[in-house]
Formats: structure tokens, sequence, C-alpha cells
């Protein structure tokens, strides 16, 4: 059960990607993959840690932080082809996700990601980690 888990969350995902630029929801997701929204809400939740809605949203919202930072497209264009429908709309959850507008985001030009695709291997990786085993990032940790 566990591969055929891995295997329907990564169709979903491999839908998310092919399709982040387009306005989506977990309605759409659902029938294309020709799963139950219920069933497919609750297993990509479960494995993945996020609904599709909030995996969605951070995909779209990185790759427009890319666009903001490594292209000159107006902060419009990428609101609309993140799948917003005012500036206003994109602003308002881009400042609420990167606590910076788009422009002043632009303005510092240093892109992080907030979302990274995510790849699932269908065996169960085991993490034995303690509370000794977990420590805060430093600068030093951080690429240039």
């Amino acid at each position: 059960m566990q591969g055929q888990t891995v295997r329907i969350v990564s169709q979903a995902i491999c839908y998310i990607e092919e399709h982040l630029y387009e306005k989506m929801d977990l309605d759409m997701v659902a029938s294309a993959l020709h799963y139950s929204k219920y069933h497919l809400h609750r297993i990509f939740t479960k494995t993945v840690g996020l609904t599709i809605h909030d995996y969605a949203k951070r995909r779209q919202l990185t790759e427009a932080a890319k666009l903001l930072v490594f292209s000159a497209k107006p902060i419009i264009e990428i609101a609309l082809m993140s799948g917003y429908e005012s500036r206003q709309a994109f602003t308002d959850i881009f400042k609420a996700m990167y606590k910076a507008s788009p422009a002043e985001f632009r303005e510092t030009e240093n892109f992080y990601p907030l979302q990274l695709e995510i790849y699932l291997k269908e065996e169960p990786v085991r993490m034995d980690l303690t509370k000794d085993n977990i420590k805060f990032a430093v600068p030093a940790d951080v690429d240039d």
C-alpha cells in the first residue's frame, strides 16, 4: 500500500509542477488523476505534510520570487503568470509568505525558495532523529 500511495502523491506533484502557471485547486488535480478528491487530499497531506492547495501556492510563490529576482518581467505579469487575478492579491499573499512586498523582494536581489519540488521514493526513509541531532543553521551553513 505504501508504494501505491507514493505513486499517487508523486503523480499529483507532477501534475502540480506541470501546471504551476495556472490557477489550480484540489478538484482539478483529483479530476486529472481520476481519484476522489477526499482520498487524494488525505493521502497527499499525510505524505507531504501540506495540503495540495498549500503546496501549490508555495511552489507558485517560489517560482514568482525566482522571476522577481532573475527577470525584468513586470510584477503584474508575474502575478498573472502565478495564477493571481490582480497585483494586489499577489502582493498580499507574497508579503504574507516572504515578509516583503514583491517590489522590496526584487530590490534585495536575494532569492530563496519557500518550497522546492518534492521528490518521493517508494521505500520509506527511516530517520532516527533525537533532540541532540537537530541544530540551528548558522551563517556558515548558507552558500554564497
